[in-house]
């Protein structure tokens, strides 16, 4: 946690008195998972010694007044008794907008960020291509999210990924960034360009296709220096925050997914364990250590997990034995 924000500082902030620098300490401090509990509990105690709407009385009551004029229909009532029956009407009225208006507050800051943004998910063996507002490309993995802004994305282009996908990027005349935001803390910001952006358990991984990426990441629970990427570059970071940048023989094949294709380079049998997993659900179960470190290399078109699943059995000579919801791999040497 940062030591400098506190329940002062987010009270400030609130009431819009804090610097720029302390919104952007702020705005970063909050995207970390472990610290959303903490803002809401502040937000709800300045929320209560805060009120939210002030009614503007005298402007409702003319505009009141104003509706009664065009839309009443003439009746032989006292003018007490009139007066008396639109002052009823005025108070409930006032006192509905009121409380639609409390109501309209609180619901935006406690469940603004469900609320307020447009949520995709694929389940595992799926993928799905989604057209942003801004014409940029985003092709969803299995078992991913993306949530895109409700109102706004166009000037202000940032979208949230859990999973793996493939971005394709639309320049813009103004030069807008694209950020891309993980909840582990690593957020990816572009111009234009297309590439690989894997998030999950695991690590964050990122693969550059063409254009020009800054890999912003955290080290030791601090905001390290960020990453300039150029095509054909690999950055990938464990889930401890260390961080390798290298060159990749071929940056597509990170995204090979897309086109029903599973390209490997000595991936060992162990490592194909996580993709079943992530992918597909598959819980793979490889008794023996000397079968879990047998490597498989080539391209592998192929159109689900079933298929994925009997190709890599064949090429190793492995025997699928099915119990209850997981796979055992054995080879077909132990009898």
């Amino acid at each position: 946690m940062n030591p400098l924000i506190n329940k002062q500082l987010i009270f400030e902030f609130l009431s819009g008195n804090a610097t720029v620098l302390q919104r952007k300490q702020i705005d970063e401090w909050s995207q970390e998972p472990q610290n959303e509990e903490l803002f809401y509990e502040w937000l709800q105690e300045w929320e209560r010694t805060h009120l939210q709407y002030q009614a503007d009385r005298d402007k409702a009551f003319e505009q009141y007044q104003e509706f009664l004029h065009h839309n009443q229909r003439p009746r032989q009532v006292s003018q007490e008794t009139s007066f008396f029956r639109r002052w009823n009407l005025h108070r409930n009225w006032l006192f509905s907008s009121a409380a639609a208006s409390v109501i309209l507050v609180i619901g935006c800051y406690y469940l603004g960020p469900q609320l307020l943004k447009q949520t995709y998910r694929t389940n595992f063996g799926q993928t799905q291509v989604v057209t942003l507002p801004d014409g940029s490309q985003v092709t969803l993995n299995a078992n991913s999210t993306l949530k895109v802004p409700l109102f706004g994305f166009t000037s202000h282009r940032q979208v949230w990924l859990e999973g793996e996908a493939l971005f394709s990027v639309q320049h813009t005349a103004t030069n807008e960034q694209f950020v891309v935001k993980t909840s582990r803390g690593a957020d990816v910001v572009v111009l234009g360009t297309e590439f690989n952006l894997y998030s999950r358990a695991r690590g964050t991984e990122v693969a550059l296709h063409r254009g020009k990426v800054e890999f912003h990441y955290h080290k030791s629970g601090k905001v390290a220096a960020p990453l300039t990427l150029k095509p054909g570059d690999l950055v990938n970071v464990s889930p401890s925050g260390k961080a390798q940048l290298k060159k990749a023989e071929q940056s597509r094949h990170f995204s090979a997914w897309r086109d029903g294709r599973y390209v490997f380079k000595e991936t060992s049998l162990r490592e194909l364990t996580y993709l079943f997993e992530e992918n597909f659900g598959i819980t793979l179960v490889i008794p023996e250590p000397e079968t879990a470190a047998l490597t498989l290399s080539g391209t592998y078109p192929t159109e689900n997990a079933e298929e994925l699943l009997s190709i890599i059995a064949e090429v190793l000579n492995l025997r699928i034995i099915r119990h209850n919801k997981q796979v055992f791999l054995q080879s077909t040497s132990i009898t």
